[in-house]
């Protein structure tokens, strides 16, 4: 079974790429990416590529953001 958070994670990130100014979609996509690695370790789910991915997404639009709106 897979986790929901890793799926919330990854359909988050993309959605922060999606609508300018994501940056609270980005930390979100983190967030739950982080949850959902505990929850995978946890209860043996699957999903953790999922998990990974969004992660790498939220920080990676984070790190954009931050360079393209460095006085903000």
């Amino acid at each position: 079974m897979r986790s929901s958070f890793a799926i919330a994670s990854i359909a988050i990130g993309i959605c922060a790429f999606i609508q300018l100014l994501g940056a609270e979609k980005a930390i979100l996509a983190i967030i739950f990416g982080i949850l959902a690695l505990r929850e995978i370790k946890e209860k043996e789910l699957t999903g953790k590529y999922l998990a990974i991915a969004g992660i790498i997404l939220g920080i990676i639009y984070l790190i954009l953001l931050r360079i393209i709106l460095p006085r903000v």
